[in-house]
């Protein structure tokens, strides 16, 4: 079974870790036809079939192992993360600006009242028109023009997972069918 790991926060703030050297710890934990893309830590791979946690916590302690650093690792198999695309309530923006639409992918259901109260406080200071949508275990952003002029970032205590932008999550797409 194919499956696509997200690595958090890697290779920002001094945290490095090749994409060679991910694809090499994937295929010394066994995984195979381990391959990347771009290096912000997208990992595709195949093994048997697993449950995702456990797919997680055996790739969190690799790279803890092998880089000597902690990265939270969301996982997703290829009916989830088909499902990730047809879940998105912000289609003409896929469409139309796929690179300002954001998929936080996360470790589990997102805590949409803690998020929404958080919101209001956020959009009484730093309101750039950026619309977010929870569905299932992720959260969508439509960022509008510009993701550098937002100040939208939601905090760690609500949510533990990583973005990626909706051209990165269609090549994935493509990845995890070919």
């Amino acid at each position: 079974m194919r499956y696509v790991a997200l690595l958090r926060a890697v290779n920002v703030g001094g945290r490095k870790v090749t994409m060679k050297e991910l694809k090499e710890m994937a295929g010394g934990i066994g995984y195979e036809n381990a391959r990347t893309l771009v290096a912000s830590g997208n990992l595709v791979f195949d093994t048997k079939k697993t449950p995702d946690i456990k797919l997680e916590t055996t790739l969190e302690t690799a790279i803890e192992k092998t880089f000597n650093l902690f990265s939270e690792v969301m996982v997703r198999n290829p009916d989830e993360w088909t499902a990730i695309i047809k879940a998105n309530p912000f289609p003409k923006k896929a469409k139309e600006d796929p690179a300002h639409l954001v998929c936080l992918v996360c470790k589990t259901a997102p805590d949409a009242k803690a998020i929404d109260t958080w919101l209001e406080g956020f959009r009484a200071k730093y309101d750039k028109g950026e619309k977010l949508k929870i569905v299932g275990r992720e959260i969508y952003i439509d960022y509008g023009d510009s993701i550098g002029e937002s100040k939208l970032i939601l905090p760690k205590k609500l949510v533990t997972g990583t973005a990626r932008n909706w051209n990165t999550v269609l090549k994935l797409e493509t990845m995890l069918h070919d």
